[in-house]
């Protein structure tokens, strides 16, 4: 079969044959029809990422959209192989539902993008209808998502955060209340993030930032928190380290965790699969949410993986 093939860390996936894999006990093959490329497949590929490969030359991709060879049902899931590929191996507990109706492509883009912002509301943050919500880097992929589902799960308001002025400004449209600049000098954005604590308080954070912008954060949270606020971490997009004052989490009552693969747990994972992804294809289908993708076929992955692509867009893979 034809795949995206990994010779070794580092590399760009290149088009190239594989065996078709061979499903064992607990194991259903599927047949791709489209896959996304996320910042989980790159950091994987790049040897950077917490979860390794068991071996070279492997198919990348971590989830994708296809229809399972046994029964031509339409399904999601993650792989237990790469989905970037004709064929993938699969778990058939972990199969979800795809409605005939949603586009394939669109349908590999919104899983992992609601895994990074929907799922982290429900289980990471405990989020409830009428809180205020923060997104703090919300101009990407998952960022963008998370103000639609924010808005689906019934905020009271949602402030987000980013560079790219016209991203905020779209950000809007899609449900934002209101937009902080990050283009803004330091003390601008702290204050800003102060003058909101005053006037509305946080109850949860989603930070796809880390790094200075999250120092930030936390010192207009030091400046005034009248309750108690969840950070939840999920990217690092502005660093990976910070200097964080333990006095801070004494003194305020923030509470700080983060929000990914092993954070939240695979029955988790199962179910929301299975009680909520049909619900976000439903409003996809009626265009109550939304995502931008670009398309290559398989035989374009070099071009697909090193495409440069709009603020929230993503590549995807048409098998």
């Amino acid at each position: 079969m034809k795949a995206a093939v990994l010779h070794a860390y580092g590399q760009i996936p290149q088009y190239d044959d594989l065996p078709k894999p061979q499903p064992q006990a607990g194991q259903v093959l599927i047949k791709l029809e489209a896959a996304s490329i996320k910042q989980l497949d790159k950091l994987k590929a790049s040897g950077k990422h917490y979860t390794r490969y068991d071996h070279f030359p492997v198919a990348v991709g971590v989830d994708g959209v296809g229809r399972l060879v046994s029964s031509g049902e339409r399904v999601y899931a993650m792989g237990l192989t790469g989905m970037l590929a004709d064929y993938a191996l699969v778990n058939p507990e972990d199969c979800a539902p795809v409605p005939e109706a949603i586009d394939a492509a669109l349908a590999a883009v919104l899983p992992n993008a609601l895994l990074g912002s929907d799922a982290a509301l429900l289980y990471r943050a405990d989020f409830q209808p009428g809180q205020t919500l923060l997104i703090h880097g919300a101009t990407g992929v998952s960022g963008r998502m998370a103000v639609q589902a924010a808005r689906l799960r019934g905020a009271h308001k949602i402030i987000v955060t980013g560079r790219n002025a016209e991203s905020l400004n779209y950000l809007r449209c899609l449900g934002a209340d209101a937009c902080i600049s990050l283009l803004d000098t330091p003390e601008q954005i702290v204050a800003q993030l102060s003058e909101i604590q005053q006037q509305s308080p946080l109850d949860v954070v989603l930070d796809y930032l880390w790094g200075e912008p999250t120092l930030w954060l936390l010192q207009a949270l030091n400046r005034h928190c009248p309750k108690p606020v969840r950070i939840i971490t999920i990217g690092q997009m502005a660093g990976a380290d910070i200097s964080l004052p333990s006095g801070l989490l004494r003194s305020k009552p923030i509470s700080l965790s983060g929000s990914g693969l092993g954070s939240i747990s695979s029955q988790q994972l199962r179910d929301y699969n299975q009680k909520q992804l049909g619900f976000m294809f439903e409003q996809a289908i009626q265009e109550k949410i939304t995502a931008d993708y670009r398309c290559y076929r398989l035989d374009a992955v070099e071009q697909a993986w090193q495409a440069t692509l709009a603020p929230g867009e993503r590549a995807v893979i048409k098998i």
